[in-house]
């Protein structure tokens, strides 16, 4: 909840933390919790409801479209596709059902990344590669520094390295240096 707060208050004063009552949209995780009932209120339209969820596969994007969700939403975006996509899911604009990082995510395809890794490890070694230190991954992404410290323990693992310069190397080998370059110019 802590990472989503913060998002929040770097989006801008078009988005903020209001109560249920008040809410345009809502977030919930379909894994955890039922939504809550929204309606209508004094003049109001009913809230958005979105799912979020670490979990996108058919099972929770069928359970979250049954309770009503407009989309489903990966815990693996970033911050600014998470707003993105929270705004234009909110304004009824026109996108797959799932959004995330994952490739192929909404079409139950997904593209094999280098020695098995998750998207999330994917990018913190993207970042690792780029030069940022283990802090600034944290500030970047808002993730708590336990967080990226057990992603980056759990991608060195993978790649099959020990220490942040061979995952460096790793990554330039693996084109994620390009992969970072490209990705900043656009």
């Amino acid at each position: 909840m802590a990472g989503v707060e913060a998002i929040v208050g770097a989006a801008g004063p078009d988005v903020d933390m209001a109560p249920v009552p008040e809410a345009d949209v809502i977030l919930y995780d379909p894994q955890r919790t039922a939504p809550p009932a929204v309606a209508a209120t004094s003049g109001r339209p009913a809230p958005t409801l979105i799912a979020y969820s670490w979990s996108i596969g058919g099972e929770v994007a069928l359970q979250a479209r049954a309770q009503g969700a407009a989309g489903l939403l990966s815990k693996d975006l970033s911050s600014a596709r998470f707003l993105a996509a929270i705004r234009a899911i909110h304004a009824g604009e026109r996108l797959d059902y799932t959004v995330s990082n994952e490739p192929g995510a909404s079409t139950g395809r997904r593209e094999r990344r280098p020695d098995g890794l998750t998207a999330r490890e994917v990018e913190m070694l993207q970042l690792i590669t780029q030069g940022l230190s283990n802090e600034e991954i944290a500030r970047q992404l808002y993730l708590s520094i336990n967080s990226v410290k057990t992603y980056i323990r759990t991608a060195y693992r993978k790649i099959g390295v020990t220490r942040r310069p061979q995952a460096v190397l790793w990554g330039v080998h693996h084109g994620m240096a390009e992969a970072m370059s490209s990705g900043a110019s656009r």
